[in-house]
C-alpha cells in the first residue's frame, strides 16, 4: 500500500504506514475483545501501550523517533530554541529519547539548524544529592522545552507534568511548554489542553484514523472502526 487517505483526510504516507503496521504487530496500539480500563475510568477495547512493546523493538523505536523527530522540527519557528525534549513519565521518557537519538543520527533539524535533545523527568521528586528536584539537570536558555507523551485521554497528565517543570525552574509562571502527542484518543484532551493555555499541541496519529488504517491493512477487524468512534462519541471530557 503506497499511500492511504483516512476518511477525516489525514494521508498516511509509505512511512507513516510502517510505523502503523509495525505498532499493531508489538501490540504498541493494541485491540482486546475484552475491553481495558483507561486510567480516566472508561473502558476500551482499545488501547496504547508504549513500554516493552517499544523498548524491546529498537528498530520500532527508531521509526518511532524519526516520526517524531520530523513533526518537532517541521513545526517550530526558526527563532526558536533548540528543542529539548522531555517525556512525561513513564512512556514519554522512551519517547523522547528516541527522536533525540534519530535527530542527531539522521541529521533531522530545525529551521534554524538545531537537531533535538532530550531531559529526563523523574517519576519522584528527588529530594537528595546534587540535584533534588523533578527533571534531570538544571534548566538551559538555549533549549525550549517539549512535553513528550504516548497517547492523550483526557489530557490531565500534562498539567501535572507542567507543574512540575514550573516547580523545577524550567518554566516562568506564565509559561506553558509545547507538547507532542503520539496517539491523540480524539476525547477532548486537545480542546481541554487548549483551554489550560498550552498554545501549542503537535500530534502524530488520531486514534480514528489509526483504526482505520489497521482496518485497511487487514490488522484489526473492520467493526474497531465502529467501536472506537462511538467510544469517542460517548466518552467526551
Amino acid at each position: 500500500m503506497s499511500e492511504l487517505v483516512t476518511p477525516s483526510g489525514a494521508i498516511y504516507t509509505p512511512s507513516d504506514l510502517e510505523v502503523l503496521r509495525y505498532a499493531a504487530r508489538v501490540r504498541f496500539v493494541a485491540y482486546n475483545p475484552q475491553p481495558f480500563t483507561l486510567k480516566s475510568g472508561v473502558k476500551s477495547n482499545v488501547y496504547v501501550f508504549g513500554r516493552e512493546d517499544l523498548t524491546d523493538y529498537p528498530g520500532f523505536e527508531w521509526l518511532v523517533g524519526r516520526k517524531i523527530a520530523e513533526l518537532i522540527c517541521k513545526s517550530v519557528e526558526a527563532v526558536d530554541s533548540r528543542p529539548c525534549l522531555i517525556g512525561i513519565p513513564t512512556a514519554g521518557t522512551a519517547l523522547a529519547q528516541a527522536a533525540a537519538m534519530v535527530s542527531w543520527r539522521e541529521a533531522i533539524k530545525t529551521p534554524s539548524g538545531h537537531t533535538i535533545c532530550h531531559r529526563i523527568m523523574r517519576e519522584a521528586l528527588k529530594q537528595h544529592g546534587a540535584h533534588p528536584d523533578w527533571v534531570n539537570g538544571k534548566p538551559s536558555r538555549a533549549h525550549r522545552y517539549w512535553l513528550v507523551d504516548n497517547v492523550a485521554t483526557d489530557g490531565r497528565s500534562k498539567p501535572e507534568a507542567r507543574e512540575k517543570l514550573l516547580a523545577s525552574g524550567y518554566l516562568a509562571a506564565d509559561e506553558s511548554p509545547p507538547v507532542f502527542i503520539f496517539v491523540d484518543r480524539q476525547q477532548g484532551a486537545v480542546r481541554r489542553l487548549q483551554e489550560a493555555g498550552f498554545t501549542k499541541i503537535v500530534v502524530a496519529y488520531n486514534l480514528l484514523d489509526a483504526a482505520f488504517a489497521f482496518k485497511e491493512m487487514g490488522l484489526w477487524p473492520g467493526q474497531v472502526v465502529e467501536q472506537v468512534e462511538e467510544e469517542i462519541r460517548a466518552h467526551q471530557f
